[in-house]
């Protein structure tokens, strides 16, 4: 039974809830809100268009820091990008937690204005520059080890519980891959705890009150979670639950934490399309070369599998780092990365903060613009991943999206050279155009005689190159 407490907070965001209603009508119509593709489920629809989204930001809770937010959604829209990451996080400097004090301690039933005029601000910036921002609601590491000790949600700072009426710790030293967090046992099927929970579904709605008006927002539960299925599942329902009410449709996801796509924590995600409509697999993200793109091509064939069918695979951070995250950076490898998602099929890629990956700096900008220059000179969308029309090819040297017999797009991580099966319906007489990456242009092209198989050779060895072959 909910607590006294939890009715109160449960009847002040019903009527929250009815604003929202009445705002998303004016603001969203569901024509103009980012939703699965009905031309392809692989990617999404915005705004009447089928778009790939690209992008980066120089943090993961951009919206928390308004001048740096201003400067990275400018740049971000210049470069061709249209897509960032709302951690809901308060960690970081210039940053501000959600909720307000009373007296030396928070009030969970007190939300900030500044925090949450922050993140309507930011969705409606990002909104007016046609950017898709993906929120994680339950950021993490907010809960573990010392960021757990300044946290509004730890009974010693808050005036609403205490370590005798919850199952929460005041000091939790434990990194989330080691011992999952009592805040994320909370739920029926867990722990219970019925005091908590209420408090955490009445953030949950704010979440919903403040973004839903906006149609550019894209749903997923937590940050690298090894929380038990029970948890996604429970909030997967709830959130379905709220939204069947205001009446919107929106898209939600969960973030697992194993790098490897075929660990067992990411069925829960793609075995229960009704609450989860598209799959988050940005841990993949530490894998290097070859198996990089070999575990999102397992994952996609395994959900051509499923009764549900395709769904949008989302790359919401790209690392820069190779072994752990301790481990250096490394730019290649992470440029690598962003084109093998692409290749790879993927609905999204985009660079991770700057001490993990490329943010926005100078080399992200020019891969976001190349990446969209290249896009948009053929029927992307169209297309599929091929690995099976590359022969004579060695690991990473070169990948293949195409739709036969109209186009074939290749990318080579470092040069190289390979043979395309083009097949023999293709016309005889092909056109080959070289784009140069650290142009952002084509730069070559070629009018070549094939039959059945072609002979690609890159303009250049030990530089990226990609190839666009289309009917001469």
């Amino acid at each position: 039974m909910m607590n006294r407490h939890g009715r109160a907070l449960a009847l002040s965001h019903l009527a929250l809830a009815l604003l929202a209603c009445l705002l998303i009508g004016g603001t969203a119509m569901a024509a103009d809100r980012v939703h699965v593709s009905e031309r392809t489920p692989w990617y999404w629809s915005y705004r009447g268009e089928t778009v790939l989204l690209l992008g980066g930001s120089d943090e993961d809770n951009l919206f928390n820091d308004p001048e740096l937010m201003a400067d990275n959604l400018d740049k971000l829209a210049a470069c061709g990008g249209n897509y960032i990451r709302g951690t809901l996080s308060w960690r970081d400097e210039h940053n501000v937690p959600p909720f307000a004090k009373a007296g030396d301690k928070y009030d969970l039933t007190q939300f900030s204005e500044e925090f949450w005029g922050r993140l309507e601000t930011c969705c409606r910036e990002a909104n007016q520059r046609g950017i898709i921002m993906q929120i994680e609601i339950w950021a993490t590491f907010d809960h573990y080890r010392d960021l757990w000790l300044t946290n509004p949600w730890n009974p010693a700072n808050n005036v609403n519980y205490t370590t005798q009426n919850t199952k929460l710790k005041t000091e939790w030293p434990h990194h989330p891959a080691s011992k999952p967090q009592p805040f994320f046992h909370s739920v029926p099927k867990l722990n219970n705890d019925q005091v908590l929970l209420g408090y955490q579904q009445a953030f949950v709605r704010k979440v919903l009150d403040v973004t839903l008006p906006f149609g550019n927002v894209l749903y997923c539960l937590d940050n690298e979670t090894h929380a038990p299925a029970e948890w996604a599942l429970y909030w997967g329902a709830f959130i379905r639950e709220e939204l069947a009410q205001r009446g919107v449709e929106a898209n939600l996801t969960e973030m697992w934490n194993p790098w490897d796509l075929r660990d067992e924590e990411h069925v829960t995600t793609w075995a229960n399309p009704d609450l989860f409509s598209f799959c988050d697999v940005s841990q993949n993200n530490w894998q290097v070369g070859q198996t990089h793109y070999d575990h999102p091509i397992w994952f996609r064939d395994n959900l051509l599998c499923q009764s549900a069918g395709p769904r949008p695979m989302n790359n919401v951070k790209i690392y820069g780092r190779v072994g752990s995250s301790r481990g250096g950076l490394d730019e290649r490898e992470n440029i690598e990365r962003f084109w093998r998602n692409i290749f790879a099929g993927c609905a999204s890629a985009r660079f991770h903060r700057p001490d993990s990956g490329l943010g926005l700096r100078e080399p992200a900008q020019g891969v976001i613009r190349a990446a969209r220059t290249f896009t948009d000179a053929f029927d992307l969308f169209a297309c599929e991943p091929r690995p099976d029309l590359l022969t004579e090819r060695e690991d990473n040297e070169a990948y293949c999206l195409a739709a036969p017999p109209k186009v074939f797009a290749l990318y080579f991580p470092a040069g190289g050279e390979v043979s395309l099966r083009v097949g023999d319906e293709v016309p005889r007489r092909m056109r080959v155009r070289w784009f140069d990456v650290n142009a952002a242009d084509f730069v070559r092209d070629d009018a070549v005689e094939c039959a059945g198989a072609l002979k690609l050779t890159s303009p250049t060895p030990d530089q990226t190159w990609l190839a666009l072959i289309e009917p001469q």
